[in-house]
């Protein structure tokens, strides 16, 4: 727990959440330096390979690269976006009855490297298909579903494009309750009700339109593609019926190895609004501890764990809300936001579920 009488305020500065987009990746990389131009020319095809069931066979004709070269952050995750989207698809490329055993070296090698930097897993996750997999087509013009594209793709047309993209805008509609975090913190501290309530009410507000931004996802995805063509892409090789023991990776270990593929409970704000509000999901099914991420999926550290266990140890909101608070022109109430009923459960419209336990889902 933090120390509790540290007089420094509270700030996410040193956590890397951008003023304005939060745990979404600023202005991800379209190109890797010419060395890795083998590993987007195959990530950049990956629909049309597996579409022609010839995704497995460029794969495996493709040199095995050194990570040596990746430098800089932003090249990291370019790279891990386009070598888990080629896991993926190599994986599931004949369906759920014609998976693999192994992962080629000149994949699994540099793809473990750039994991081990990340300190991601090597498999696709949120980190990668949502928060670093997005480029706006005008440079100067909106965030929006018009103007944004994907770097890289799967299998699934425009459902593809809508589910990532979505996921991204509700990422995005979080950004001012990440910004109130700090002013709740200090004001819980501090003793400031009023500060706290009125900063309850903006996280309150933000939850709210992102529970709009998620309803986009009835608008963009077709279910019917989702489920019949892109949740295969998205599981992982833990708990998987599929493949029940898992994926060799081949030059990295000599047994099988098993990963949960990629969800959006793996966002790195609901852990944050979890410990803030003082939500515990242990015991009650709604939250599964194979959804959590096992490390900090927003690199360079301190990461999500740190952030997560200093708002944890400072905020103390389920005792402080308790309490009345003073009643000023914007402070209606004591009461704290509840993000769990739109944004966990969704309608069952929007919640999604994929095999081996990893539905890419606001959960």
């Amino acid at each position: 727990m933090a120390s509790a009488d540290s007089k420094a305020p509270f700030s996410l500065d040193s956590y890397y959440v951008s003023e304005e987009l939060g745990f979404i990746l600023p202005e991800p990389l379209e190109e890797l330096p010419p060395y890795y131009q083998p590993w987007m020319d195959v990530a950049l095809r990956i629909p049309e390979l597996v579409h022609s069931h010839k995704l497995r066979s460029h794969i495996n004709k493709m040199p095995l690269l050194s990570s040596e070269f990746l430098q800089k952050h932003r090249e990291l995750r370019l790279a891990h976006l386009a070598l888990s989207m080629m896991t993926m698809g190599y994986v599931w490329q004949e369906g759920e009855n014609n998976t693999v055993e192994m992962l080629p070296c000149n994949l699994s090698v540099p793809f473990w490297e750039v994991s081990q930097r990340l300190g991601f897993p090597p498999v696709l996750t949120h980190a990668d298909g949502v928060l670093a997999n997005w480029k706006k087509k005008d440079p100067k013009g909106p965030f929006d579903m018009e103007n944004l594209e994907l770097l890289v793709s799967l299998p699934g047309g425009e459902s593809v494009r809508g589910f990532f993209l979505v996921t991204l805008l509700v990422e995005l509609a979080a950004v001012p309750a990440l910004r109130s975090i700090p002013t709740v913190i200090n004001g819980v501290r501090c003793g400031d009700t009023e500060i706290v309530a009125r900063a309850l009410e903006d996280i309150s507000q933000s939850i709210q339109d992102m529970t709009d931004a998620l309803k986009l996802m009835q608008v963009y995805v077709d279910p019917a593609v989702f489920y019949g063509k892109m949740r295969i892409y998205l599981s992982g090789w833990k708990d998987n019926p599929c493949m029940p023991n898992g994926l060799m990776y081949e030059g990295v270990q000599t047994e099988p190895m098993e990963y949960s593929g990629g969800s959006a409970a793996q966002s790195s704000l609901l852990h944050c609004f979890d410990e803030l509000l003082g939500v515990s999901h242990e015991g009650n099914g709604a939250f599964p501890k194979e959804f959590c991420p096992a490390t900090d999926l927003r690199s360079p550290k301190p990461g999500l764990s740190s952030l997560c266990h200093k708002i944890d140890g400072y905020a103390q909101l389920p005792h402080q809300c308790s309490q009345p608070l003073h009643h000023g022109p914007r402070c209606p109430g004591t009461t704290t936001p509840q993000p769990e009923p739109e944004l966990r459960g969704g309608d069952g419209q929007q919640s999604t579920h994929s095999p081996g336990g990893e539905g890419h889902r606001w959960l």
